[in-house]
């Protein structure tokens, strides 16, 4: 008798973990799957005529005859670059308290009387084409004659994007057509209070995933998460996670944390970095969805501003992320993804009716 207790008491056991575990699970028990980003047809190609913010690029002259006596390089938004024969004194300081450069090699840049052929320069990020930036290579040929100059036309290419798609519980992905799904959570609670003759319910909560990329953008980004319910139930956290930490014992991020790539203060390119966003369903006493063609929506939306490395934070709005759009590249537009929950049985009193009110 004893052995059929225990074994009822281990079989009870494992239904309700199972229960939780199906439905109530707030972390991903497989490999997250990460989400393609959207190559942007807007945007023109990142390089040195067109470099993107935080990267590092080099500009490199030959001269004929070889020997110069100096190269002078140096960035102006001003125009004429020579006036009566003097050369424009308004420069980018290329230090990052400019507006133009971030960083540019202290050794070669601005600095008279060298002959240095190459230099690097990142740049930050501005309006290329509402500001004239000229990249400027002065050369002399020989002491006080024979010179001449160079310009390059600066105009950054920024493409910043992000991309979000459902994630089922075992870190497979949805798509858009057919998003990640699971069931509702069972009922947690029901109890009936005789003196309001009513049923106080208790649904659980659900917790879902999402996956989402952020490609082309340097050092860190600012997630901007929220989610709302069709069903109008109460959306609880909404946090995030490296890949690496969406497991059982992983740590999960609140959205005032940046994202960091994955190596400290570098680079990520057009594949992007994923992280997983899950978001808690509070369901409380609201027992919808029910029937058969009831289904909830939980529709996240995700939005970012990349680091700007010249101020130090990530308040500039021109580094929000981009999307496709008409006539290129637009800003602050919202990326959204679905995740379904399965409805609940609807059920009706026939004989007698009806059921005891719920609360």
């Amino acid at each position: 008798m004893k052995k059929q207790i225990l074994f009822l008491v281990m079989f009870s056991l494992a239904l309700i973990f199972a229960a939780n575990e199906s439905f109530g699970q707030t972390y991903v028990e497989g490999t997250p799957g990460c989400v393609t980003p959207t190559t942007l047809t807007c945007a023109s190609s990142a390089g040195p005529l067109n470099p993107a913010p935080g990267v590092s690029y080099n500009y490199s002259i030959t001269t004929d005859p070889g020997t110069v006596a100096s190269v002078l390089w140096f960035v102006t938004d001003v125009n004429p670059v020579i006036a009566a024969g003097v050369l424009t004194p308004s420069r980018d300081a290329g230090d990052g308290t400019g507006t133009y450069i971030l960083s540019a090699e202290a050794a070669v840049y601005n600095v008279t009387g060298i002959t240095t052929k190459d230099i690097d320069i990142t740049w930050q990020y501005f309006d290329g084409i509402a500001n004239e930036v000229l990249l400027v290579a002065y050369v002399t040929g020989a002491p006080n004659c024979n010179d001449e100059i160079e310009v390059w036309r600066i105009k950054p290419s920024f493409t910043f994007t992000l991309d979000v798609i459902s994630m089922n519980n075992d870190g497979t992905l949805g798509t858009v057509a057919t998003p990640a799904s699971e069931c509702v959570s069972p009922v947690q609670d029901a109890t009936y209070n005789a003196g309001l003759d009513r049923l106080t319910m208790d649904y659980g909560e659900n917790w879902v995933f999402f996956s989402v990329n952020a490609a082309n953008f340097s050092d860190s980004w600012m997630p901007d998460l929220s989610a709302v319910s069709s069903a109008g139930k109460t959306i609880g956290a909404v946090e995030w996670a490296y890949p690496t930490e969406a497991g059982v014992s992983g740590t999960w991020h609140p959205d005032t944390d940046e994202v960091d790539a994955k190596i400290a203060g570098g680079v990520v390119g057009s594949g992007g970095e994923c992280i997983v966003v899950r978001v808690e369903v509070q369901n409380g006493n609201n027992a919808s969805p029910r029937g058969a063609a009831a289904t909830e929506t939980i529709t996240l939306s995700v939005n970012g501003i990349m680091y700007d490395a010249a101020n130090a934070n990530y308040t500039n709005t021109s580094l929000a992320d981009v999307d496709e759009g008409a006539s290129g590249c637009v800003q602050n537009v919202t990326d959204q993804a679905n995740f379904t929950l399965t409805p609940r049985p609807a059920l009706t009193a026939v004989v007698p009716s009806p059921f005891v009110p719920k609360n």
